[in-house]
C-alpha cells in the first residue's frame, strides 16, 4: 500500500481542483457562445418620449437575416402601458450590434419593465420558415432602473 506524504497530498489537490476549475470554465463558456443577448443599455428622456437603447449579441451558431421583437411596457404598477415591436435587422452570428427606438409620448421614469412577448420576425438566410432561435437562445439584461424580461 503507497502512502502519499504531505506535498503530494496537496499537490493532487491542487491539480484535481485546476482541473475542476478548467472543465467548469469550459462549460460556462460554451453555454454562454449558444446565446442571442439583449441588454436594455440606456433610457432617455427626450422631447420626444424616451429613447431606449440595446446592446444585442448574436453568440448562437445560426445567423439571422431579420429579427424582431414584440414588446409589453408596463408601468410602475405592473400595468399595461404599450405594446409595440422593435426591428433589430440583422444579426450576424458572433456580432454584436446597437439599436435604438424611441417610445413617444412616454417618460422613462413611468416605465416600470419591459417584457420581451415574443419574437414578431426571426428570418435566417438560410430557410423561409422562421426559427425559434430567437426565443430559444433569448437572455434579457437591464443596466437601467428598468426591469427587463423575457
Amino acid at each position: 500500500m503507497h502512502l502519499f506524504n504531505q506535498d503530494q497530498k496537496a499537490f493532487s489537490l491542487k491539480a484535481f481542483l485546476s482541473v475542476c476549475l478548467l472543465a467548469s470554465s469550459a462549460i460556462s463558456s460554451h453555454a454562454s457562445e449558444n446565446t442571442i443577448s439583449l441588454e436594455l443599455n440606456r433610457a432617455n428622456d427626450t422631447d420626444k418620449g424616451c429613447l431606449v437603447t440595446f446592446v444585442a449579441n448574436n453568440s448562437s451558431e445560426q445567423a439571422l437575416a431579420d429579427v424582431a421583437y414584440e414588446f409589453v411596457l408596463f408601468n410602475s404598477d405592473d400595468l399595461v402601458e404599450q405594446m409595440t415591436a422593435f426591428d433589430f435587422g440583422a444579426m450576424p452570428s458572433g456580432k454584436t450590434v446597437v439599436r435604438q427606438f424611441q417610445l413617444t409620448a412616454l417618460t422613462c421614469g413611468s416605465i416600470g419593465k419591459i417584457l420581451v412577448n415574443g419574437s414578431a420576425r426571426c428570418d435566417t438566410p438560410t430557410s423561409d420558415k422562421a426559427s425559434t432561435v430567437c426565443i430559444d437562445a433569448l437572455v434579457t439584461k437591464s443596466r437601467t432602473d428598468i426591469t427587463f424580461i423575457k
